[in-house]
Parts: C-alpha cells; structure tokens; sequence
C-alpha cells in the first residue's frame, strides 16, 4: 500500500526528527535502525524488518510500498529517501540514515549512532551529516499518498537540482619510499618486486589515470619519476628547521592539495595477508578513508579497518598542518597471495582504488530501469459465466473471431499464459473441441480492479482453477 502520508508531511516530519533521540523498539540503544524505523511507522504504521541496517534492502517486501534503487554512477537521491550503507559499516551491520537533500556527488541524511552514542547519557541524538555516496549502497523511495509512481512523487516536490559539473579536485599521490634527504631506500622487499619501484611502476600510473578521467587533477610527489621520498624530506625540513620547503611542509605551502594518498606495500610473515588504511589521530575517518577500506575488503582483502596512529611522522603532520591525507597499505609485499592477486588484476585493482578516492564509481554505465512484467506463465482452466468475446491477439484492439466463436456460458478452455493489458487480465488458449484451429486465441477474464493489481485477487467473469 503506499504511505498513510504525503510527501510533503514526511519531509515535514523527517526535518522535526533533528535533534532528537529515537528508540521505537525500546532495545538495544539508540541505533541508527531506530530512526529509519521511526520514520516508516509515520509514513506506513509499520516498521521495518531486519537484524542490522544492511537487511532493510532484502529482508522487508516494498511492494506497492516504496521502490529500492542501488547505486550507480547516474544515481541523484531525493529528499526522503531511506539510505543504506553495506556491511562495511556499522561491525557489519551496514548503517541507515534518511537523505535530507543530495546532488550527484553527495548526500545530506539525518542519522544516529554515527558516533557509537547507542547508548550514552544522554544518547547520541539524530544529526545531520553529509557524507559521499558509496558502492554498493540502495536508497528506498517510499509511494507517498495520493500517489503510486515516482513521477507523482516528483510532482510533489520541488525538482533536484541539476548538480553543477564536478570540476574536479586536486589529489596528490605519494610513492612510498625512494629517494630522499638520506638514502635511496627500496622500502620492503619479497616474492621478486621492491616495495618503491611495484608501486611507482604498476599501481600509481593507473590510479592517476582513471582520476584524471573523470576531471580531477592529479599531483604526483617527486613529479614524473615520483624520485623522492615524502618521509624522508618532512624529516629533514624539521632537523634543519625550515618548515617551508621540504616534504609536507613544501606540499602545504606550494601544493595545496584536497587529498593526500600515500601508497606502501606491507611486510610480515608470509601467512600475514591484506591491506588497511592509516590516517591521523586527529580525525575522525573519513569518506575517501572509509571508501578506501571497502575497495580493499573487496578485493585483496583486508587485515584491519582504517587505524587512527599518532606514532607516523606523516600522520602527524597533516594532522598538525591540517591536511586531507591518509596511507594505504595495499597488502602485504610479502604474501603470495596478495601480491599474486594484486598483479593478476592491476587494472581492476587500481579503479576500485580510483574510485573510493574519487567517491563515485567511473566509467559505469547508467542503469537501465527494469521493465514491468505483464505476461507470466501459468497454466489453468477458464470456465466462462457469460458470453466473452475472443481475439486473436490479447487487447481491446485485438482481431476479434467471429461471434460464433466467442466464449459462452459454460464453456471452458485450458490456458498456458496470463496477460495484463489495457485494463484487463487475458489468457492465452487453444480450443479443445476437435477439429479446431491450432493457432492461440485470447479472451479477458476480468477487468483489473485489485489496487495490488494481483490476478488472483480479482472477480473473474466465471471461475479460474489454477494448475
């Protein structure tokens, strides 16, 4: 059934739902479930299903309630849709919020328990935030009343704004290692590759390329050859004191850039496998951080989530210099597996990383809106109550059979398909009187009055026995 509510009560009702704490279920907290949960109740008087937020999607039945979109690259959210992030969220249990606005690059949600505060005193209340979009990550647009389909819902809200041309950021890229103030230092060496020269040769090349594909502006540390070593060239600006033109001190001043991305290969024990992200003590996690995390869960996998360090001398001074940086490493120099993996798929390896930096996914095509069924497969026997005109094909504008041929009370006909068309129910049949044609004939059985608009539901003009 679609909402008990109009668009513009939930949206309403969605912006007075700031500011305050929601626990419907009165268990566990103050979750980020919760106050998606407190929103269905007023637009449907139901909740919603699901042991975490990432259930939603597939746990609860939206038919005829809402439509469930997953994300691509030509995905605009509205206002009131119900967003949720995947399992790399929440310890696995995804996250949900509700979007108060969004353009093509961002979303804008009321959430709660972003921060953990389930169950502080008092609790963390519903906040907003923005945040990018992520992949995967669906977005439930609920049927608002007096309306059934989203252009009704378009209709009435005020159209989104076309989003500005994205004209790009200013990313650094950081080849971990190399030649610096000191020494020339290959950085960790196993299974035939140096940690300096895999990612300078293989992984930053590429990562560079799809940014620069979709309008970002991309900084190489060292230039060209990347033949510097951003650790070592920090470190020696501040043994000589010059805190200008060395290292991150000189990318501050001269660089400016949005992002920093550092690139290492980690060393272990052969059995040690996959990657995680480090960025400063001094803030929280980001989007990229996050979205970096997911990308390599994906795909080498990983050995831990992103690990705020105050013991990294880059770490510490993007976070004293302020800077959007974070160091990935990409597994594990030293495993087979990941090193194997990670040669084996350079390409789509390195446009996963691209993409967590770039927020978006590139390169992807727009997804086609799936067709509505209306012909289904299944067999009964009709048996008509009145006289019921046959055609040749299904439709009121079908070639209608001679009047003799029509269905009358009391005949029957086995049919082997169900048509839903100009306002009727058709079946597809063969005569069975011998001597009767071969081709498929078709006749309506009801006109479609169900509001689920689901056959079985229906009056029919006699009696259907389903096989």
């Amino acid at each position: 059934m679609t909402s008990i509510r109009t668009y513009k009560q939930a949206i309403s009702y969605l912006k007075s739902m700031e500011g305050h704490a929601y626990n419907p279920d009165n268990a566990y907290g103050v979750q980020c479930f919760d106050l998606a949960n407190q929103y269905w109740l007023y637009l449907f008087n139901h909740g919603l299903k699901g042991v975490g937020a990432a259930d939603i999607p597939t746990w609860n039945n939206f038919t005829n309630e809402a439509t469930v979109y997953e994300n691509t690259q030509s995905f605009q959210a509205l206002p009131g849709d119900v967003v949720i992030f995947n399992r790399n969220y929440g310890e696995g249990y995804g996250h949900v919020g509700i979007v108060l606005k969004a353009t093509l690059n961002s979303i804008t949600i009321l959430e709660q328990n972003w921060l953990g505060g389930a169950y502080w005193t008092p609790p963390e209340v519903a906040t907003r935030r923005t945040h990018g979009y992520d992949f995967p990550m669906w977005f439930i647009r609920p049927f608002y009343a007096k309306s059934t389909k989203l252009n009704a819902v378009k209709s009435k809200s005020k159209p989104a704004r076309k989003a500005k041309a994205n004209k790009g950021k200013k990313i650094m890229l950081v080849a971990g290692h190399g030649k610096g103030a000191y020494s020339n230092d290959p950085g960790a060496v196993a299974n035939g590759y140096n940690e300096r020269d895999f990612n300078r040769k293989n992984i930053i090349p590429r990562v560079k390329k799809y940014l620069e594909s979709v309008g970002h502006t991309v900084v190489l540390y060292g230039g060209k050859t990347m033949n510097q070593d951003l650790y070592q060239d920090t470190r020696y600006g501040q043994q000589v004191g010059n805190y200008s033109d060395y290292g991150l001190y000189w990318v501050k001043k001269n660089v400016k850039p949005d992002i920093i991305v550092e690139f290492h290969l980690d060393a272990a024990s052969p059995q040690a496998s996959g990657g995680h992200v480090i960025i400063s003590d001094r803030y929280p996690a980001d989007d990229i951080d996050k979205a970096l995390s997911s990308a390599l869960g994906k795909t080498v996998g990983k050995i831990r989530g992103v690990t705020p360090r105050n013991d990294l001398l880059n770490a510490n001074v993007t976070g004293r210099l302020n800077l959007n940086y974070r160091l990935i490493e990409l597994g594990f120099i030293t495993s087979k597996h990941d090193m194997n993996y990670i040669t084996n798929n350079l390409d789509s390896f390195t446009k996963r990383i691209a993409e967590a930096i770039n927020g978006r996914q590139i390169g992807a095509k727009a997804s086609k809106p799936k067709e509505k069924q209306t012909v289904w497969n299944w067999k009964g026997k009709f048996t008509a109550d009145r006289t019921i005109k046959v055609r040749k094909s299904p439709g009121l504008n079908g070639t209608e059979v001679e009047p003799r041929s029509w269905l009358k009370n009391g005949n029957y006909v086995p049919f082997d398909q169900v048509i839903k068309k100009d306002g009727h129910w058709w079946v597809r049949f063969k005569y069975v009187q011998p001597g009767s044609s071969d081709k498929d004939f078709y006749c309506a059985v009801c006109k479609i009055t169900d509001k689920e608009q689901k056959i079985k539901n229906e009056k029919y003009w006699g009696e259907i026995v389903w096989k």
